[in-house]
């Protein structure tokens, strides 16, 4: 009996160790389990860092494109707006002269010049070239023909009254040139009888 007692304490010692191994196998596989999962989640973390590092670095690089781009686009748009502005510049210029020429043309037609002006210049050599000057300095044919004309007094006229008042321009060269005709041959009455 002591030894049946033995033997089954024996046994039940040794079963009790067999289900503490069990249990231990158990706690083994499912500590390494745990571990092959933190593994795994390690490797996500880590996976998980690393693409959001790429996802960031991507943001930066997109970010820096984008400066970039804006930056050599206000460029741009900076030369279309200086090339927009000297030919806005040259056709306002263009305008303003249109605008100048007609008005000069329109003084032209409805001019009514100084008569005495011509009288004077018929009359003194100075003063005729300081008339043509004043007259025609941008126009260097017509100032040379101004100082050595003959028909002066006519061109004067023509050049003081328009063409609009045709009567004022005949006025002129009859009153102006025909007194100085009449001065002339005056004149050269007087220094033939003088001879």
């Amino acid at each position: 009996m002591i030894q049946q007692e033995e033997e089954e304490r024996i046994k039940s010692e040794e079963e009790q160790l067999k289900n503490n191994i069990e249990k231990e196998k158990k706690k083994k596989e499912c500590v390494l389990k745990a571990i092959k999962e933190r593994e795994l989640e390690n490797q996500y973390n880590t996976q998980a860092k690393e693409i959001e590092k790429t996802i960031n670095n991507i943001k930066q690089e997109t970010a820096q494109q984008v400066l970039i781009r804006r930056s050599n686009l206000k460029k741009i748009i900076d030369k279309l707006r200086q090339k927009h502005n000297l030919k806005k510049n040259k056709l306002q210029q263009e305008l303003q002269n249109v605008k100048i020429s007609i008005a000069s043309e329109i003084g032209n037609h409805y001019k009514k010049g100084d008569l005495e002006s011509c009288q004077a210049a018929a009359s003194d050599s100075e003063k005729r070239n300081d008339y043509c000057i004043s007259s025609f300095s941008e126009d260097p044919a017509n100032l040379n023909y101004c100082k050595t004309t003959e028909e002066f007094c006519n061109f004067c006229c023509e050049n003081e009254i328009s063409e609009l008042f045709v009567d004022e321009r005949i006025k002129c060269v009859k009153t102006v040139c025909g007194a100085l005709k009449n001065k002339k041959l005056l004149e050269e009455t007087l220094y033939s009888r003088l001879s």
